[in-house]
This record gives C-alpha cells, structure tokens and sequence, in this order.
C-alpha cells in the first residue's frame, strides 16, 4: 500500500511538473509586466526617382509573462523625388492567451481572431537567425540575432531592438526606455472603441497573421527580408539578385504607397482644375484662400509645405497665382496616361520623373 501510495505521489508530481514546464514554454517573455517605448527610423531610395523616408515611435505594453500584450506604432512615411507624399501611418494589436485583436483605422473596426501562434515558444522569435553576440539598448544587455537582412537584440525574449536591410531599404527600431515590474493594468490595454469583426473562420497561420498586418510597412519589409534570405539560402549563400529581381522585391516595399498615389494623383488633378475655376472669379483675399483651401490640404498629403496663403489679392497676384497653378495642371495632365497604365512604384516613378 505504501508503495502504491509512493508511486502515486511521483506520479503526481511528474504532473504538477509537466503542467508548470507548460505553463514556463508558454511565456513569451521571462519578465511578468513592462512598457518598452521605441524610436523607428527607415528609408533609402525606393526607385530611381524616388527616395523613403520613414520616422515614427512604438510602444508596448505586456503583462502576464507576455500572454497578454499591447503593441502600437505611429509615424509618418515620406517620399521625395518623382513621387512626393506624406503618409501618417499607426497601428494597433492586443494579443491574449485566446485572441489577436487588430485595429482596422481606415474602417473604424476591429478585427479578432483565435490566437494559436502569437505565444508559442519564443524561440520562434529568432527561428532562423544565428546568435552573434551581445549588445547594450537602452541599458540592458541583450543578445544579438541575425540573419539576412534581419539583425535583432533580445533581452529575456523581449525584442529591444530590430533592425533590417533589403536591398537599400533599411528599417530600425529600436528601444529608448524600458520599465519593468510596472502596474499595467487592464485598462491600460483597452482598445479603441469601434466594433468588432469576427475573423475565427481564419486558421491561425503565419500566413493570415501576416495578411491582416499587410498594411504595416514594418512587416512587408521583413517578409521582403525573409524572402531575399531564402533567395540567397538557394543560391549557396551568395545575393545572385538581377535587375528584375531587385525591381520586383522593391515594388512588393513599396505597393502601398504606389497604391495610395496612384488614387491621389487623379484627385489632385481635379483639385487644381476646380482651384483654377474659383480663383478666376474671386475677387477678395478671403474668397481667394476659400478657393485654396482644398488644395493645400492635398498638397500637405503630397509631402508639400508651401501653402498659397493670400493675403493681398489684386489683378497681379491674381494671374501670377493662376499661372503657376496653369503650369502645374499641364505638368500632371500630361502625365495622367501613363499614370493610369502603371502597374507598380517603379512605372508610376517613372511616370513622375
């Protein structure tokens, strides 16, 4: 009896312990509750026209080892060149145990859907990369991954700092304070309040995480990244990108904005025609900064500062403002064909130049 009993105890606390391997494989991270704030930078030159600039912040919050986590980014991307445009770009996911909530601004939605892969173990945070050392962000040292085109430090699982490089197109973000062992309460990591969309008919794969962030210039460049590394682990280690390759990966970088000017010309295009209009029928400073007033917002959405405020509006002002707006209108109307025929950054860059 006694042995019976002794080894119904081992048995049970074989259990207990598996249970508590578990719940330990599970952590995402190995510290319970934080806030890291970010600083993100990028850019280089998108075509041969065309330049990227990107600034931004990011900041998480997480409690629970991780399990639960609320991730937000903000910044602006910027093309010169060719295309000239100022995007404001943000995001915003709560991951728990059960669901991955996605905030969808454009629609005023959130999307959710079961969360099977977002905390698995954390060595998939550096799954194909090759520890190379060690590092000092934000006063913690952290150990240093990379692979091609992808360099991370990650400190107890937490990513301090993520850097990648594509093809001249380089990507950081990196960690400027971080404080541990912080209250982050539950209404810290509330969401906005829009309504919810059900995505459980989604199977939780890498593949629909990533189709529901595709918006994100962040994760298209890494995917681009993964995509050049696999380009080179088939080549025996070597780049062995063409031409057409390169152009390729670029345009996937750059689909976004290639698709938001492409909208945007056209409509800019009206602008100027109906700023013509009014103005040539205006007869005071204020009626004439009336007729202006659509057309510089859109300007200021093309990456352009240089507002035509009146302020003093006689014949002079008058035809020196309309031919220069004149000037402008031809430049883009002859430019609408190609415009409308392009299929990606590269033609519609060169549609601009």
């Amino acid at each position: 009896m006694l042995k019976r009993t002794k080894i119904f105890i081992l048995m049970m606390m074989i259990g207990y312990g598996s249970v508590l391997s578990a719940e330990t494989a599970t952590h995402k991270y190995e510290i319970e509750k934080g806030i890291v704030h970010y600083d993100i930078k990028g850019g280089g030159a998108l075509t041969k026209e065309t330049n990227l600039t990107l600034k931004g912040t990011a900041k998480l919050r997480f409690r629970d080892w991780g399990l639960t986590q609320l991730a937000e980014e903000k910044g602006t991307v910027l093309t010169t060149g060719a295309l000239q445009s100022k995007q404001m770009i943000k995001s915003f996911e709560k991951q728990t145990k059960e669901s991955l909530f996605t905030v969808d601004y454009k629609n005023e939605t959130i999307h959710e859907r079961k969360n099977s892969i977002s905390h698995s173990l954390k060595e998939r945070e550096t799954h194909g990369l090759e520890k190379t050392g060690e590092e000092i962000v934000a006063g913690l040292p952290c150990d240093i991954w990379e692979g091609q085109g992808i360099k991370k430090c990650i400190y107890n699982g937490l990513p301090l700092k993520l850097e990648s490089e594509v093809l001249g197109i380089y990507y950081r973000k990196v960690a400027t304070d971080v404080e541990f062992d912080i209250n982050v309460t539950k209404a810290q990591c509330t969401m906005p309040d829009y309504p919810l969309e059900d995505f459980a008919l989604f199977t939780s794969t890498i593949k629909t995480k990533n189709k529901s962030k595709a918006e994100c210039f962040t994760d298209v460049l890494v995917d681009v990244a993964h995509s050049v590394e696999q380009k080179v682990a088939d080549n025996n280690n070597r780049l062995g990108i063409n031409e057409k390759e390169k152009t390729q990966f670029l345009n996937k970088i750059g689909q976004k904005i290639y698709e938001h000017q492409k909208a945007l010309l056209p409509e800019f295009l009206k602008s100027m025609k109906k700023t013509r209009e009014c103005l040539q029928t205006v007869e005071t400073p204020s009626d004439a900064n009336i007729c202006l007033k659509r057309f510089n917002q859109m300007k200021k959405t093309l990456g352009r500062e240089d507002d035509d405020l009146i302020i003093l509006w006689d014949d002079k002002r008058k035809s020196t403002l309309l031919e220069k707006l004149e000037d402008e209108l031809i430049y883009l109307q002859a430019r609408m064909s190609c415009v409308n025929r392009s299929k990606n950054i590269t033609d519609l860059s060169s549609c601009m130049k």
